[in-house]
C-alpha cells in the first residue's frame, strides 16, 4: 500500500497563502493610513445658537432616560444640513434631532461633520 506524502506540501501551500494574505492586508492598511494623512485638516466649529432639546412628554411618562448620539453635517454658512442617529431611544432621538435642526454654527470655508451626544435624564 502506497502512502501519499503530500501533507508537507499542503502545509507549505497554506503557509504561503497565509503570508500572501497578511502581506496584502498590510499593504491595504498602509494605503488607508496614507489616505487618512492626505485628507484636509478637520475644522472644529462652535455652535453660535444651540437650543437644548426638550424632554418629550412621552419619555417622561415612560420614565425614559439615556444617551442619544447624532452625526451632523453643517453647511459652510452654519446651517445644519443633515442629521443621522447613531444611537439612542427613538423617542429621545426625535427630540434631539428637532433641537439640532434649529442650531446655527459659525461660518467656515467648507462643510463639516460633527458627532453630538445628548444625555436625557428625567
Amino acid at each position: 500500500m502506497a502512502t501519499i506524502k503530500s501533507m508537507p506540501l499542503l502545509a507549505d501551500a497554506r503557509r504561503w497563502v497565509a503570508i500572501a494574505l497578511f502581506a496584502s492586508n498590510a499593504v491595504t492598511c498602509l494605503q488607508i493610513s496614507s489616505l487618512a494623512q492626505e485628507s484636509p485638516p478637520e475644522v472644529h466649529r462652535k455652535a453660535a445658537i444651540a437650543p437644548a432639546p426638550s424632554y418629550p412628554e412621552l419619555a417622561v411618562r415612560m420614565q425614559l432616560s439615556g444617551v442619544v448620539r447624532l452625526a451632523v453635517k453643517v453647511a459652510p454658512n452654519g446651517k445644519v444640513v443633515s442629521t443621522e442617529a447613531l444611537g439612542g431611544h427613538p423617542v429621545l432621538v426625535q427630540a434631539a434631532v428637532a433641537a439640532v435642526q434649529r442650531w446655527r454654527y459659525e461660518p467656515a470655508p467648507q462643510q463639516t461633520e460633527d458627532v453630538l451626544v445628548f444625555t436625557f435624564k428625567p
